[in-house]
């Protein structure tokens, strides 16, 4: 074997950039973007959809980091040894004799087609991707004079497979909590009309609730009343309210039917909250009916009933289709050979 000359090789700044920009935008877009639209201007976080969408979140989460901790950053080659770190990792070092085998591959992303070399170690092994190490073919030449040429092998440290085990199972615990939500917050069906009673305030701001630019109701912000959305959906009326922004005026009185269940709980606080009622969009009363001054008068002609807040059983299923998808991973977990001491 020919002697190894001392040498440092880093993966390119360019590339280590990208890999948490990506990070970064990814935590805003799945984390930190729905946290906000649930706990603003929330005296309750609303558990109803976040929750959900983290479950689903996680199987973009946990093949990124994993991903992202096999990523070698930094190779250190000596005359006797090589030291090597990997992303989050602390740097490891070994004797070349350590070596068993080596395989190179062709992989390809948006970028277009790049090679990796996978170096298999006894208890480690490592991954150089060309396209992040300027110095790839020295690598390469460097570490293939050690070990024999194999067909790819999926490989996991111990650390690597316990970690990625404890990953999965959080996230799976994570979802059946979800489900366990569904069903605590979920009030029993009560086929008797539920009782609406009025409410006169001034208003303070409109805004029309357009999502790819079909109304689905209008947001009614009230002055004593500012920690509350009044919402008039489009489902609960027969009539069009594609006017009703333009036909309310600001700064006036205005009197709005909502539930007694809601007067009572939320604005008066005369009766306790269930759990439903605290973790389900708590800030929004529904509203069936609007007048104001002689110019807007429209009520709800359809029945209504009091909040169940959740559909446990579809929220069920729907859970449970990522609990399979946990236990598929489990399984593709355990089809990796796991490098061990012995």
């Amino acid at each position: 074997m020919v002697s190894q000359q001392e040498r440092i090789f880093k993966v390119s700044h360019k590339a280590l950039r990208l890999k948490w920009l990506m990070l970064l935008l990814l935590f805003a877009s799945t984390i930190f973007v729905p946290f906000m639209i649930a706990t603003s201007g929330q005296e309750y976080p609303d558990l109803s959809v976040a929750p959900i969408f983290w479950a689903a979140f996680g199987f973009i989460w946990v093949p990124l980091l994993v991903a992202y901790w096999r990523q070698t950053i930094r190779i250190e080659l000596a005359g006797n040894h090589f030291t090597i770190k990997k992303l989050w990792q602390s740097p490891k070092q070994f004797d070349y004799k350590a070596i068993l085998a080596h395989n190179e591959r062709l992989e390809v992303d948006r970028g277009g087609t790049f090679s990796v070399l996978t170096v298999y170690l006894q208890t480690n092994y490592l991954s150089i991707d060309s396209n992040e190490f300027e110095e790839y073919d020295l690598l390469k030449e460097s570490f293939g004079q050690y070990g024999k040429s194999i067909a790819y092998q999926k490989v996991l440290t111990l650390a690597e497979r316990n970690r990625l085990r404890w990953m999965i199972a959080g996230l799976a615990l994570f979802i059946a909590a979800n489900i366990t939500f569904g069903y605590v917050a979920h009030n029993p069906a009560n086929p008797k009309p539920a009782r609406l009673v009025p409410v006169t305030d001034i208003v303070d701001k409109i805004i029309e609730e357009q999502p790819k630019g079909r109304l689905k109701g209008v947001m009614i912000s009230l002055r004593t009343h500012p920690a509350f959305s009044f919402y008039v959906s489009r489902r609960n009326y027969d009539v069009r309210l594609d006017t009703l922004k333009w036909a309310i005026t600001t700064q006036k009185p205005i009197e709005l039917l909502i539930r007694e269940s809601d007067y009572r709980k939320k604005l008066i606080k005369t009766e306790p909250l269930t759990v439903g009622d605290k973790y389900d969009n708590y800030k929004q009363i529904l509203v069936f009916g609007v007048s104001q001054d002689g110019a807007v008068h429209i009520k709800t002609s359809k029945p209504v009933v009091e909040p169940i807040h959740t559909n446990p059983g579809q929220r069920t299923f729907l859970l449970s289709v990522l609990l399979l998808f946990c236990w598929t991973g489990w399984a593709y977990v355990d089809r990796h050979k796991v490098l061990r001491a012995n």
